[in-house]
This record gives structure tokens, C-alpha cells and sequence, in this order.
């Protein structure tokens, strides 16, 4: 059964932050292309921090309402005080498994982001998700292939993150590849006409630079947990990835990330 590898709590939220601001540019390029607007009506899966969740509120207003889903409550009451504190009145955020989450013809807007990589069953959710589609909508994924991170020069510290990042999600009931298998997941879900699009970032400095790190530090309790690794090997490793990171003339490419948009 899949469990979730990253630290949760307010850790988890502050990296969610980050990974929110170095991807919204890729997010909102998304939305556009699949034609949000206002007074749709939408859910965001597994919201995590809820950041995206805020931007769908600001996009679909005047008229529009979004619902973030989540089983950190947490990150969902950091969530709500932000909303409170940007004036959103269009948003919520509900405590629940995604895996228990059934809304049939529900919303004009489905979505969810870095989520059904650590799902071991993901075209059941799919399948749910594209029912929750009413006649008209949309629905919007995002994940990622782990294989596609990479480094120049070589660094054990940063191969040490991939690795066991990679590991660590299988033994989860995960999938570090699910990215490049949306397509095929899709199908497989009966989801027709999928349009596809494919983002990668890379960086020699700014705090994206740092996600590499912050993953690694952020899983080492679940890499010890599933004895991916021992404490001294993930100490080396992040030392090393740190050292790198830091280092100006080092360059850092992100996971691919995939996107997936269907209309019904």
C-alpha cells in the first residue's frame, strides 16, 4: 500500500512553497491552454499547501469556486489562514484521502499535480477523476519522471538523491517514472483525445537549484524507515549534493514534467 515519502507538516509546507513558486509559471501556461476561466467549478487533488489551489481561485473569480483536497490538515490550515489572508472567499480545503474521494459529473474542472506518483493504482483514480468531469470540462494532470533529472558535473551527493528518491517511492507503492506512463494511463482509464504537453527546468542558481536538497532532506526519515539508506549515507549525500548546489558553476535540470488535459 502506497504511503506518502515526503516530511509533512509545516517543513513539508514551506518546501511545498517553494516548489509552487519554481513551477507556477509551467501551471499557468497549462491552465491557459486548457481554458480556464471564470465561474468554473473545481477541485485540486492532493493540494498539498494549497498554493495552486489559491491561483485556481484567483483565475476562475468572478463566479468560480475551488475545493482542495488533502490528508495533511496541517498544510490544509495554513492553507485556509493564506486564503484568509489574500481575501479569497471563492476556496476551501477538505481534510481527505484522495483514494476515498468520489464526485460523480461534480466539477468543470478536475486537476491534480505531482500526485499519482505515489498512488500503486492510478488509473482508478483517473477513471474517478474523469467522472467528477461534467459535459463541457476539463480535466488537468501533472506529474513527473524522476529519470529525467540530471546534473553537470557528476556529483555522488545528487546520483545519491535519484537513487534513493527512485527506491524509496517504489517500496511506497509509487511510481518515480509515472510521468512519461500519463498517456498510457489515460488510455488505459478510457480518458479520449488527451492533449500533451512537456516542461523541464534547469538551473545554476536560485533557490530552485536547491529542490534536489530539499527532496532528499525532506524523505530521509522514510529512506531510513525503508532502509533505502542508513543516517550516515544520507548525511554524505546531503553534504555533497549541498557542496554542489552552492557551487556557481554546477547546473541542476529538474524532473521532466509531463501534462495531460482532456475535455469531455
Amino acid at each position: 500500500m502506497e504511503r506518502y515519502v515526503i516530511r509533512g507538516g509545516k517543513e513539508g509546507y514551506e518546501r511545498l512553497l517553494l516548489l509552487a513558486r519554481e513551477r507556477w509559471p509551467d501551471t499557468a501556461a497549462l491552465f491557459k491552454r486548457a481554458c480556464l476561466s471564470p465561474g468554473m467549478r473545481c477541485i485540486d487533488l492532493g493540494c498539498g499547501g494549497g498554493e495552486v489551489t489559491l491561483e485556481i481561485a484567483r483565475l476562475v473569480d468572478p463566479g468560480g469556486s475551488v475545493t482542495g483536497v488533502d490528508m495533511d490538515e496541517i498544510k490544509l490550515s495554513l492553507a485556509r489562514r493564506e486564503a484568509v489572508g489574500r481575501g479569497l472567499g471563492n476556496v476551501e480545503f477538505r481534510l481527505l484521502d484522495v483514494e476515498d474521494w468520489d464526485e460523480p459529473g461534480g466539477y468543470d474542472v478536475v486537476y491534480c499535480r505531482f500526485l499519482l506518483q505515489h498512488l500503486s493504482q492510478p488509473v482508478g483514480l483517473l477513471r474517478r477523476m474523469w467522472a467528477g468531469v461534467r459535459p463541457g470540462g476539463v480535466l488537468i494532470v501533472e506529474d513527473a519522471d524522476f529519470d529525467g533529472w540530471c546534473c553537470h558535473p557528476p556529483n555522488d551527493g545528487f546520483d545519491f538523491f535519484v537513487r534513493t528518491y527512485s527506491q524509496l517511492l517504489q517500496r511506497r507503492g509509487g511510481d518515480h517514472a509515472m510521468g512519461r506512463k500519463l498517456y498510457a494511463c489515460f488510455q488505459a482509464a478510457g480518458i479520449p483525445r488527451p492533449q500533451v504537453a512537456l516542461t523541464q527546468p534547469a538551473w545554476t542558481e536560485g533557490e530552485g537549484k536547491t529542490l534536489a536538497w530539499s527532496t532528499l532532506e525532506a524523505t530521509r526519515e522514510a529512506i531510513v524507515s525503508e532502509r533505502v539508506a542508513s543516517e550516515d549515507e544520507i548525511s554524505a549525500g546531503l553534504t555533497a549534493l549541498q557542496d554542489f548546489t552552492e557551487d556557481p558553476h554546477t547546473l541542476i535540470c529538474g524532473p521532466r514534467n509531463f501534462q495531460l488535459w482532456s475535455s469531455r
